[in-house]
């Protein structure tokens, strides 16, 4: 449900894009993404992790900039900085031996503290492709082309990275999630 719930704003942002223009995009965006937040807001219990408090308080930023300036350069770094963000505080995570990645998925593998930094810094290394991805889309390519990436093409990239990390770590599942999910 969770994850459903995150491809609200992108398809707001995708419609009201094409049919209204960028600036009403914006609109599209912060009011889903403000009505998904209260929703899991409820659904949390009152409470946000560090990475919804992010995304939250930089989309009310950036789409707020953008309607109240009237450009939509603000909603353009949105990606690119959003996608910063987290390669930075993945990688300060890592250096500090405190990788983030290890208590995020510590139920689902058994690994090192050298995996678990390992793990981080592919996620730092995958947040910063990202944001360079969204940045030359955001800000070299047509109108078209990054609407296009911002709602849906960087969608395969991360397919394709999570299975091959899966595969990879498919030996490094949890003894006693394997255990679970065979009774």
């Amino acid at each position: 449900m969770k994850a459903f719930l995150e491809f609200i704003p992108l398809i707001a942002f995708f419609i009201a894009a094409r049919t209204q223009g960028i600036l009403a995009a914006a609109g599209a965006l912060l009011i889903a993404t403000v009505i998904v937040y209260a929703i899991h807001f409820i659904r949390q219990k009152g409470k946000f992790d560090k990475q919804q408090w992010v995304v939250l308080l930089l989309t009310i930023a950036f789409c707020g900039g953008t309607l109240l300036l009237r450009d939509d350069i603000y909603l353009r770094w949105k990606s690119p900085i959003i996608n910063g963000v987290f390669a930075l505080t993945l990688i300060v995570s890592a250096a500090i031996n405190k990788p983030l990645m290890r208590l995020a998925m510590k139920e689902v593998f058994s690994l090192t503290m050298s995996g678990w930094k390992k793990l981080t810094l592919a996620w730092a290394l995958f947040f910063t492709l990202m944001g360079v991805l969204h940045y030359i889309t955001a800000f070299t390519m047509s109108n078209e082309a990054w609407i296009n990436f911002k709602t849906y093409g960087w969608i395969p990239i991360m397919l394709v990275f999570l299975i091959a990390q899966f595969a990879v770590l498919k030996n490094h599942l949890n003894p006693a999630l394997t255990d679970k999910t065979a009774k």
